[in-house]
C-alpha cells in the first residue's frame, strides 16, 4: 500500500511536468490565438473576422506586446487591407481587474501598400462600471496617397505629405469628443479637379466660382500648394468642418466652413461613415 501511495503522487507530478513542458513553448501561440479571437469578436462589424496577429508576447508584469496586426477594413469601396506594426501596453493588464486605466502605445497604422511609416500614438482604456476610451494619434508620417481608398473617385491620384493629429474621447455617461487637425504644407501635391465640386454649393456667384467650376470640369489632376482640414465634434450633435486649399494655377484660395448634424448616440460611427471609413448597417 505504501508503494502504491508513493507511486500515485509521482504519476501526478510527472503529468503536471509533462503538461507544463507541453504548454510553455505553445504559450505565445495560445496567447495570440486568444487575443485574435477576442479582437475579431469585438471588431466584427468593421473587419468581418479578418484580423490576424503575427506575434504576441506577455512579460512577467503582464504587459503585452502585439506585432504584425493585419485586417481588412469594410468600406464603401470594398475591403481595404490595413496593418499595425505594433501595439503594446505601458501598464499591467491586471489593472483591468481593479478597473484602473491601462495605457497603450501603437505604431505603423497604414494601408498595407503604403510606403510611409503610418500613424502612431497612444490610447487609454478603462473598464468597469464607468468605462472610458481616449486616443491621440500623430498623422505626420502619412500622405494623401494613403487615404485614396476613402474616396477613390475624388482622391484617386492625390499626393502630398501631411502633418497633424487626431484625438477622440468617450467617457461613460458623457458626450463623445472628436477633433482632427491636418495640414498638407508646401510644396503640396496633386488632387483630382472634381474634388472642387465640394466647394461650388457654398460659393456665391462670382469670378472665383467660375474659376472653381472651370477647374472642377477639367477632369484631371491639379497641383495645390498647400491645404488644411479641421474637424471638430464640438457638441454631440454638431460636427464642424473647415477645409482650405490653395491652387496656384487658378489663383484660387478656397475655404469651406460648414456644420454637419449628427445623432449623439452614434456620433463616432457617423463620423467614420461621413469620412468614408466604414460601411456597416
Amino acid at each position: 500500500m505504501k508503494k502504491k501511495f508513493l507511486f500515485t503522487p509521482l504519476i501526478f507530478l510527472l503529468a503536471i511536468l509533462g503538461l507544463v513542458l507541453w504548454t510553455l513553448p505553445r504559450l505565445p501561440e495560445m496567447e495570440r490565438d486568444l487575443l485574435q479571437k477576442l479582437a475579431n469578436r469585438s471588431a466584427k462589424e468593421y473587419f468581418a473576422d479578418s484580423l490576424q496577429i503575427a506575434k504576441v508576447s506577455l512579460d512577467r508584469h503582464f504587459k503585452v506586446r502585439l506585432t504584425g496586426i493585419t485586417g481588412k477594413l469594410k468600406t464603401r469601396q470594398g475591403p481595404v487591407p490595413l496593418e499595425i506594426r505594433s501595439l503594446e501596453s505601458q501598464d499591467s493588464l491586471l489593472l483591468f481587474l481593479t478597473q484602473k486605466p491601462v495605457r497603450f502605445l501603437f505604431e505603423g497604422i497604414r494601408p498595407q501598400i503604403s510606403s510611409r511609416l503610418g500613424i502612431s500614438g497612444n490610447c487609454t482604456i478603462q473598464a468597469g462600471s464607468a468605462p472610458s476610451f481616449e486616443l491621440t494619434a500623430d498623422l505626420g508620417k502619412t500622405g494623401l496617397e494613403d487615404w485614396q481608398w476613402i474616396d477613390p473617385q475624388n482622391l484617386g491620384g492625390a499626393t502630398g505629405g501631411m502633418k497633424g493629429s487626431l484625438t477622440f474621447r468617450q467617457i461613460f455617461g458623457r458626450e463623445p469628443e472628436f477633433s482632427m487637425d491636418l495640414e498638407a504644407p508646401e510644396p503640396g501635391g496633386n488632387i483630382q479637379a472634381r474634388f472642387f465640386d465640394l466647394f461650388l454649393p457654398y460659393l456665391p456667384a462670382s469670378l472665383q466660382k467660375e474659376r472653381v467650376q472651370k477647374a472642377a470640369e477639367s477632369q484631371q489632376l491639379v497641383r495645390y500648394a498647400r491645404a488644411a482640414l479641421r474637424v471638430n465634434l464640438a457638441q454631440s450633435d454638431n460636427m464642424k468642418i473647415l477645409l482650405q486649399i490653395f491652387i496656384p494655377a487658378y489663383n484660387l484660395k478656397l475655404t469651406l466652413n460648414t456644420t454637419i448634424r449628427t445623432d449623439e448616440k452614434t456620433a463616432f460611427s457617423q463620423i467614420a461613415r461621413l469620412m468614408g471609413l466604414i460601411e456597416v448597417k
